[in-house]
């Protein structure tokens, strides 16, 4: 047998034993570990737990080990799964590739079958084949990051197959349209009875028809992005007794979080109006808190210096070229990729997203004009509306002079109210607190421009000639 090192004998060791010796604890190491995941499944599979008087094998070998029960029913899960894919099997029990390998790989197979759930067989194995061949080269985090680009392609695959079955569905039956229209006229020409009607004139596909030009079933796939099935939140303890939060989201989830995180991770100014000292990741946390400290109190908790809300921002020269329709499978449909809808915070979005989320009570959808205006939200009052306030938000979009998010932002008065100044769209900027107090205890100045936009005046003592600077968002939008 060969001699493996201790803490006692490892000094003893020549260079190339230590080599040979780290290598076969490794290739030991790894068949000890898928024969560990084959045993447990096995021993789930005749229901051992039961017999020894556990409620489950993974609570019965979690203690038995000390050891998470969480941990012991992903090594069961793990199990079964590698029970039927044995190529990964064998590459774990001769060491080609790690436990960790292992655990990605099934992990990748599920996103990608959650993806696209159409794939057969054939196909899923062929993502296997992929995913273990990047194992044998790469780490598992590798692994991982090219089963989310499968995922990726698979559903754009399943959209694009889905489009293409509505496409052909439409052709033919625009073609089955023409030639009944046709026979119908011939008929009456002739002076003879209407033809009887085809078997797929009933709607019906004809004997020995294609069926793959049949209308798909069910709505159209979601991309990737926008498919809340791959979404995954996993909460880890770590030694110290504190938690790690790693997450994958999809575009809405993101945009609800992010749009709910926002009004209470505003910088609080210290005594004396001394710098907030938290950094932007402690004050997302602190904002995940008072998140759930509402919701645990029944949202019963302080409100919101702001509301909330998620925006759908439509561009109405876009949503003018492209009329939506439930039945058409075209250009300018729900089904068009380059549908003009766009979030708040995580960007554009497809049109099937869209038009599902325009039913949802908690999302404003806002026309805006070419230059990015609201139009039609305007108000006479003196304390901006919520309304008002959704209109500047997507206009400005965050603060006009530095840029800070908008639900750190209040809504300035371009022309002050005491001067006559109306609360309208027009004379409404998004400023947060500190460009808030430069504009009203300083010599900042806020207009207007052509463009239907803020824009600041500088003091003299920073630019002599006082050039109109274009708002945050515009600056960036010039410069991308």
């Amino acid at each position: 047998m060969q001699k493996l090192g201790d803490f006692q004998s490892a000094h003893t060791l020549s260079d190339q034993e230590l080599v040979s010796t780290l290598a076969h604890i490794h290739t030991t190491e790894s068949s000890l570990a898928a024969s560990k995941l084959a045993i447990l499944a096995e021993s789930d599979r005749r229901g051992l737990a039961l017999k020894l008087g556990y409620s489950s094998v993974a609570y019965w070998h979690a203690k038995s080990t000390r050891t998470r029960e969480a941990q012991s029913t992903h090594q069961i899960r793990l199990g079964y799964w590698l029970t039927d894919h044995p190529t990964v099997a064998d590459a774990l029990t001769d060491a080609t590739i790690h436990h960790a390998h292992a655990s990605a790989i099934a992990d990748g197979h599920t996103l990608i079958h959650t993806a696209d759930p159409t794939l057969d067989n054939t196909a899923l194995d062929a993502h296997i084949a992929t995913l273990l061949d990047v194992a044998t080269r790469s780490l598992a985090s590798t692994v991982t990051t090219r089963a989310r680009e499968l995922a990726h392609t698979a559903a754009a695959d399943a959209q694009a197959r889905h489009d293409a079955a509505r496409r052909e569905a439409a052709a033919r039956q625009a073609r089955e349209e023409a030639a009944r229209r046709a026979a119908e006229e011939e008929a009456q020409r002739r002076g003879t009875p209407d033809p009887a009607p085809r078997p797929d004139d009933t709607g019906d596909p004809a004997p020995g028809g294609d069926p793959a030009l049949d209308l798909p079933d069910g709505p159209r796939p979601p991309a990737a992005s926008e498919n809340p099935a791959l979404n995954v939140l996993k909460i880890f303890q770590l030694p110290d007794g504190r938690s790690r939060v790693e997450g994958n989201l999809d575009t809405l989830t993101a945009e609800k979080l992010r749009t709910a995180l926002s009004p209470l991770t505003a910088p609080t100014p210290g005594p004396g109006g001394a710098l907030d000292p938290r950094t932007p990741a402690r004050r997302n946390a602190d904002g995940l808190a008072d998140i759930l400290d509402r919701h645990l109190a029944g949202g019963r908790g302080s409100p919101f210096t702001a509301p909330a809300r998620v925006n759908l921002i439509v561009h109405l020269a876009d949503l003018l070229k492209r009329p939506c329709s439930h039945h058409t499978a075209g250009e300018g449909s729900p089904l068009d990729g380059e549908w003009p809808f766009q979030m708040e915070w995580t960007g554009p979005i497809s049109g099937h997203l869209a038009e599902l989320l325009t039913c949802d009570a908690d999302m404003t959808p806002i026309i805006v004009d070419g230059a990015g205006v609201p139009l039609a939200m305007g108000r006479t009052m003196r304390l901006a509306p919520p309304e008002l306030r959704n209109a500047v938000i997507a206009r400005d979009r965050c603060c006009v002079m530095c840029g800070r998010p908008a639900g750190w932002c209040q809504v300035h008065h371009l022309v002050y109210w005491t001067d006559g100044g109306p609360t309208d769209l027009t004379n409404s900027a998004l400023v947060c607190g500190r460009c808030h107090r430069s504009i009203h205890h300083g010599d900042w100045e806020l207009v207007l421009g052509d463009d239907g936009h803020p824009q600041a005046i500088p003091p003299a003592t920073i630019d002599p000639h006082r050039q109109p600077i274009p708002s945050y968002h515009r600056r960036r939008q010039r410069t991308a």
